[in-house]
């Protein structure tokens, strides 16, 4: 059975989202510096880069299946104790390997908690204000990754400090967590029990589920690839710095207007139009790479623009699917993302050392309007034929 709206349960799985973003956010960077500190190659250092992404994949599907039988409760504290022990035990050893394993153990944490607080919000927010409401949750993720490096700072204190503070920070999370009630996911009746199809949730919710790896891919092919294009282009690492985070707080700014926007208007229109734009964006970065003042701008508009492509995909798949259907649905976008994710910095390192990193940024333009055209002529049908439309979009 749904449970009604709650507000302060709302603010509590925000706060867990936001520690989320926290631990990814720093950890990324301090163990990236780390490695670099003991002589690690950039190339081995990215890859125990994506143990975290790799964890974050593979428990997707586990989350979808853990969450109807422990409910939504247990399937949070159980990822938030996963990536506390792991934060309390990467001081302990120097070891690559323990550390590829520890990773692997946040991204599994992270995705389990991410998997339920995303669910939850969606199942049981009144379709009136689910775009505010998910918008404001992708933005609590988002200030936490972005405030995430901040943390680096504790390192002039000691090399375990970081750590240490992220694990009692994720304890006193989980404090909060435990004032929540059990939680459980919406079921169908009796009549229509059996378990839900992969192809008929692609079939009703493709669209809805593009926007997931479209920004898993933006996200990790312009914070991997593009300080590689800007180097080689005589960019400063200052400058670089200041416009991956002109894209991320870029993000943050617009993602409650964007989700306002699509309570209004329909989630479907908003993300053709966001994405119609970004394309153009993307498209204009090449012209203006001598150009940093003028790049800035550009990032920052663009991220605001493409940066809730996340929050408005998974407010979009509450629209148009059944509401038991969303358990699976939202563990496909969450493996959808880590995809991306992964897939991202590869694909655009291979564009920039083959064809220039001007081909990059052509190649993000063309597969932002490649969605707007997919979800301009998909027009799903449901058994009897008659084609399947949003109640919002």
């Amino acid at each position: 059975m749904v449970q009604s709206w709650s507000e302060k349960r709302f603010r509590i799985l925000v706060a867990i989202v936001m520690a989320a973003g926290f631990t990814q956010g720093l950890l990324i960077p301090l163990l990236s510096t780390l490695l670099e500190q003991q002589g690690v190659s950039s190339s081995i250092n990215g890859l125990n880069t994506a143990a975290l992404y790799l964890g974050i994949l593979l428990f997707a599907p586990i989350s979808g299946w853990l969450v109807p039988r422990w409910g939504y409760r247990k399937v949070i504290v159980t990822g938030i104790v996963m990536t506390t022990v792991a934060f309390f035990l990467f001081p302990l050893t120097t070891s690559m390997m323990a550390w590829v394993f520890l990773r692997f153990m946040v991204g599994s944490g992270d995705s389990m908690l991410h998997y339920a607080t995303g669910l939850w919000i969606t199942s049981t927010c009144p379709s009136g204000i689910r775009g505010r409401r998910i918008s404001q949750y992708g933005l609590s993720y988002g200030l936490g990754f972005g405030l995430g490096p901040l943390g680096m700072n504790l390192l002039s204190f000691g090399q375990w400090v970081p750590f240490v503070v992220m694990g009692v920070l994720l304890a006193v999370v989980l404090a909060l967590t435990m004032m929540l009630e059990a939680g459980a996911p919406p079921t169908e009746k009796k009549e229509h029990r059996e378990r839900a199809q992969l192809g008929e949730i692609y079939r009703l919710g493709l669209v809805a589920l593009c926007p997931a790896i479209l920004y898993g891919f933006l996200e990790a092919c312009l914070s991997g690839s593009f300080p590689v294009y800007g180097l080689r282009e005589g960019l400063s690492t200052a400058w670089i710095s200041a416009l991956l985070s002109a894209f991320v707080w870029g993000s943050l700014l617009f993602q409650i207007p964007l989700g306002i926007l699509s309570d209004r208007f329909g989630r479907k229109q908003v993300l053709m139009t966001v994405c119609t734009l970004g394309a153009v964006g993307m498209s204009l970065v090449p012209f203006f790479m001598g150009r940093p003042t003028m790049l800035l701008v550009l990032f920052a508009l663009t991220g605001g623009l493409i940066g809730s492509l996340f929050s408005l995909g998974l407010a979009f798949l509450s629209d148009i699917l059944p509401a038991s259907r969303l358990p699976q649905a939202n563990a496909i976008a969450t493996a959808h993302f880590s995809v991306g994710s992964m897939v991202g910095p590869y694909i655009g390192g291979t564009l920039i050392q083959y064809w220039g990193g001007g081909s990059m940024f052509y190649f993000l333009a063309f597969t932002l309007l490649g969605f707007v055209l997919l979800a301009l002529f998909y027009r799903p049908s449901d058994k009897t034929g008659t084609p399947v439309t949003s109640k919002v979009a």
